[in-house]
């Protein structure tokens, strides 16, 4: 049952074993869910999840048929021939109770995106001039009409979880983002409080009565701009758990002291990805909720899998839901 559960490709390409012994172990096959699967990081989930062939049970949810087609050509025809999937909405909460009919698990892969105020960069590099480098700036961002975290990270999310909790979902394992502790930071200041949001569904998904596992990764790589080209190769560093961002404090500490390549507070969607999988499978990932983060390349003891070690890291910490007032909505 441990290999049907997805650790391993339990059925090969020609299988050696009677057709009744395959079958019967694709109905072991847990069901799962994915949604944002058009998205960079949804993508690899659904991809890694298909690579582990019979246990799992792939489905797929995308907003639209362009979008289907996009994630069927990513995975490539071998792996998107046992992909199953539906199309839904997460602002239209209509559509969700079909994506999850059926389902045990969800992965979910959600989030607004903001878009960049290109003007915003005249600011910044006036800032920079003006000083002769000395001080720098952010640029300003916003977000589509009707696509703001709250519409997509709060409301979404909320929906998300009433419609797995209507159809007997057992678990679920949400993707979200470290600084949920830290009301100024930039991505909330500056990204519309967005991990304040995101935090909102968190607590939320928290009270649901749903096993969940919660995962806060940190900046992800590659990043925007001019590195978003280079490769962010996924099991090649060592990760790390912690809690209420600490990592984030400790990186800025380490950027402050020229000490970026001891940053923490970085990590490959790749293995964001893995560890996503990974949630679903391993007992002691229940009812968790944490930070992950990377070392640089070629440092430390690179992950070997095991997730339960990486668990026992965090000698029982879970994230602390108290550390910052969450934004009312009225959505």
């Amino acid at each position: 049952l441990k290999r049907a559960r997805g650790l391993k490709p339990s059925c090969p390409r020609v299988c050696p074993r009677p057709l009744a012994r395959c079958v019967a172990l694709r109905d072991l096959a847990m069901q799962v869910l994915v949604t944002g699967a058009g998205g960079k990081t949804g993508c690899i989930v659904v991809r890694k999840l298909l690579e582990r062939g019979a246990g799992f049970k792939v489905r797929a949810m995308v907003r639209s048929k362009e979008s289907e087609d996009s994630l069927r050509e990513k995975l490539g025809e071998s792996l998107a021939s046992s992909l199953e999937v539906v199309h839904g909405d997460i602002l239209k909460k209509e559509s969700l109770p079909n994506a999850f009919q059926g389902v045990e698990a969800a992965v979910v892969v959600t989030s607004a995106m903001p878009q960049l105020d290109k003007l915003s960069l005249v600011k910044v590099i006036g800032v920079k001039l003006l000083t002769f480098g000395q001080v720098s700036t952010r640029p300003d961002f916003y977000y589509l009409e009707g696509q703001s975290p709250e519409h997509v990270d709060w409301a979404g999310q909320r929906d998300q979880i009433d419609a797995a909790k209507a159809a007997g979902v057992k678990h679920i394992v949400l993707v979200s983002s470290m600084a949920g502790t830290l009301p100024e930071h930039f991505l909330n200041a500056n990204m519309g409080r967005i991990v304040l949001w995101k935090r909102k569904a968190e607590k939320y998904l928290c009270a649901s009565g749903i096993p969940y596992t919660i995962i806060h990764p940190g900046g992800l790589l590659p990043h925007p701009g001019p590195q978003a080209n280079v490769p962010a190769l996924g099991g090649k560093r060592q990760l790390f758990l912690s809690v209420d961002d600490k990592l984030v404090v400790e990186g800025d500490e380490l950027k402050e002291e020229g000490k970026q390549d001891q940053i923490r507070s970085l990590i490959p969607r790749e293995d964001v990805a893995e560890i996503c999988v990974q949630s679903l499978v391993e007992p002691d990932a229940k009812n968790r909720a944490f930070d992950l983060g990377s070392g640089s390349e070629g440092q430390g003891d690179v992950y070997t899998g095991d997730f339960g070690a990486l668990l026992a890291t965090l000698n029982g910490e879970n994230c602390y839901y108290d550390k910052a007032d969450l934004p009312a909505s009225s959505l």
